[in-house]
């Protein structure tokens, strides 16, 4: 089976958005997914998911989201959830997530930087948001 792996260094809803669709893509098509969640990203996978636009003031990020919402587009939280449903393997910089104080959600690993290098070392496909 061919082999994806992912890296998603920031929170912004758009770049955490298409690194999850990409994940789901990939697993559809049959490869073995692994996202690795460093740096900001992290917090899109803790029991509390926390995201931002970037550059975008308050008020403007909170129409996107509901723009998305209307045009029925899930969220994070569902998105990150179907992930794992579904089989993509994420795993959380370990160091990273001790610094800001990230509990991954259930079905998370934490890992180091030798994981996401080992990974991404026989993988067909290396991708980061």
């Amino acid at each position: 089976m061919p082999k994806a792996v992912i890296m998603l260094s920031d929170n912004d809803v758009a770049r955490a958005y298409h690194a999850l669709v990409v994940a789901l893509s990939a697993r559809a098509l049959g490869y073995d997914v692994h996202l690795f969640a460093t740096g900001l990203g992290s917090l899109v996978f803790s029991r509390r998911p926390k995201t931002r636009l970037i550059g975008l003031p308050f008020f403007a990020s909170l129409y996107i989201k509901w723009k998305l919402r209307r045009l029925g587009a899930k969220s994070l939280e569902e998105l990150a959830a179907e992930c794992i449903k579904n089989g993509v393997k994420i795993y959380v910089d370990e160091p990273v997530a001790k610094m800001l104080g990230v509990k991954p959600r259930e079905g998370v690993e934490m890992a180091g930087s030798l994981t996401f290098l080992s990974l991404a070392r026989d993988a067909e496909l290396v991708l980061t948001f």
